[in-house]
């Protein structure tokens, strides 16, 4: 028996392509299981870090400012990771552009508009040295969305500072 017979086949079974393919789709299937255990293995290897975060919020009803209070637990919309602890809550009127009679602009109040800015304490998970709660990006000016269990709402990421861990005193 020869390798390679007169049609050009392995073992009179396989021609040349049809062994080329197979390898193909050996090596895509090969290649995809490798990057998907490697990607899992390097996203498991994260580490908590103790850190600080302001949020605000923006173009918001009183009713949802004044629902914000410390102590609440924020967690990240999509994931339910928490992302921290309200510490503190300031509120302020929510200013918008407009024109004068003269054409000045101006930043004038809207009405029945708030402005929120809450501080958060919590661990974030640090992977690589970058913050991230489920898939979102954890950076300043950021896009998060957010919920506890009384709202939820979309902030910008204003802040993030890591507490230094003291030596007990």
């Amino acid at each position: 028996m020869k390798f390679i017979d007169e049609k050009g086949r392995f073992f009179g079974v396989l021609n040349i392509i049809d062994l080329l393919i197979i390898l193909l789709v050996l090596g895509a299937i090969a290649g995809i299981f490798a990057k998907t255990s490697v990607l899992k293995r390097i996203n498991r290897n994260f580490t908590e870090v103790p850190a600080r975060m302001q949020l605000i919020v923006e173009n918001v009803r009183q009713t949802t400012a004044d629902a914000v209070k410390p102590g609440d637990i924020i967690k990240e919309m999509r994931s339910g990771e928490q992302l921290g602890v309200v510490k503190e809550v300031k509120v302020e009127d929510y200013k918008e552009k407009a024109a004068d009679s003269q054409g000045n602009w101006h930043m004038s109040p809207v009405p029945d508009k708030k402005t929120i800015f809450i501080t958060l304490e919590g661990n974030l998970k640090s992977y690589n040295n970058e913050f991230r709660a489920g898939q979102t990006d954890i950076k300043i000016g950021s896009k998060v969305n957010v919920k506890s269990n009384m709202y939820t709402f979309e902030g910008y990421i204003l802040k993030i500072e890591t507490i230094k861990q003291g030596n007990g005193k």
